[in-house]
C-alpha cells in the first residue's frame, strides 16, 4: 500500500498512513465509527526531503490482519513544525468536524487592503491569538528572528477578519463572532497609541477550534528565510466550488 506522510497541528505531530488526505482528514476528525466529532488541520509532506525513521516506519505501517489500511502511525509529537523544511509542504487540508476536507494549494500572497491592525491567531508551534500592525510576510521575519530572546525558528497561523476593526477600534462587530468584544477593542486601542510596539496579546491560549468563517487571506507558515501562503477560497469559490464543505465548516456538529 502507498504511504503518505503528513504534518499535523491539531496537535502537532508528524503521522505517516495508508489513508489518501481526504480520508486521513475524515479520520483525524470523526474516527472510524464517527463518535467523535473535532476540527483538523494538516498538511501533506513529501518524505524526500524530510529525515524519515524508515526501518521504523516499514515495521509499524503494515495493514490489519483483516486487509484494512492501517490509518496512523505516529513519528514525532514534538517540534515537529521545526524538523520539517517549509520545501516539503505540499497541499494543506482544512477539516470540519464532521469530517469534510478542503484541499488548499500554496499560492502567491498580494495584500489587498490597508488595515493598520491584524489579528492573528498562532497554531504552531504557539497558540497566541495576537493583533500586530505588521502584515503577514513582516510578521512571520519579526517572530522567527532567532536572535531577539522572544522567537521560535518557524511559524504556522493565520489571519483573521477584523473588517472595520483594523483601522476603528470602536466600529461594531457585526457578523464576527468574537468572544468579549470589548478586551479585543481594549488591546486594539492600546497597540494604536503605542508607537514602538508591534504586537498586543488578545488571547494567550487557543481555548476551542478556528472558525474557518472569520478566517481572511488564508494561511502562512515560515521561517527567517522565506514562507508559504496558502490562501483561502473567497466566499463565491465557496458557495460555488466547495459548497458542501462551506455548509458544513458553518456548523457546529455535537
Amino acid at each position: 500500500m502507498k504511504k503518505y506522510y503528513y504534518l499535523v497541528a491539531t496537535p502537532e505531530s508528524h503521522i505517516v498512513s495508508h489513508l489518501e488526505p481526504i480520508d486521513f482528514g475524515s479520520y483525524l476528525a470523526v474516527g472510524t465509527k464517527k463518535r467523535i466529532h473535532e476540527q483538523a488541520i494538516f498538511f501533506e509532506i513529501d518524505p524526500e526531503k524530510c529525515q524519515m525513521p524508515v526501518d521504523y516506519i516499514n515495521k509499524k505501517l503494515v495493514p490489519y490482519e483483516n486487509g484494512e489500511p492501517k490509518r496512523s502511525v505516529y513519528l514525532s509529537i514534538y517540534r515537529a513544525l521545526e524538523k520539517t523544511p517549509l520545501d516539503a509542504l505540499k497541499n494543506l487540508y482544512l477539516v470540519t468536524d464532521d469530517g469534510k476536507v478542503l484541499e488548499i494549494s500554496p499560492g502567491k500572497y498580494e495584500a489587498n487592503d490597508e488595515a493598520m491592525i491584524h489579528l492573528y491567531q498562532q497554531i504552531i508551534p504557539i497558540t497566541t491569538r495576537v493583533a500586530s500592525k505588521l502584515p503577514p510576510p513582516e510578521f512571520i521575519k519579526f517572530l522567527t528572528d532567532t536572535t531577539k530572546p522572544v522567537s521560535t525558528p518557524k511559524l504556522f497561523f493565520v489571519e483573521l477578519q477584523l473588517n472595520e476593526l483594523s483601522t476603528n477600534p470602536n466600529a461594531p462587530l457585526n457578523t464576527l463572532p468574537y468572544r468579549n468584544p470589548d478586551h479585543l477593542r481594549e488591546c486594539l486601542i492600546k497597540l494604536r497609541q503605542s508607537p514602538g510596539r508591534q504586537t498586543k496579546t488578545v488571547l494567550r491560549v487557543m481555548t476551542k477550534e478556528i472558525a474557518y468563517r472569520t478566517i481572511k487571506d488564508g494561511f502562512f507558515i515560515g521561517d527567517k528565510d522565506g514562507y508559504l501562503f496558502y490562501p483561502f477560497p473567497t466566499i463565491n469559490e465557496l458557495e460555488s466550488n466547495y459548497f458542501s464543505w462551506w455548509r458544513s465548516a458553518l456548523v457546529h456538529h455535537l
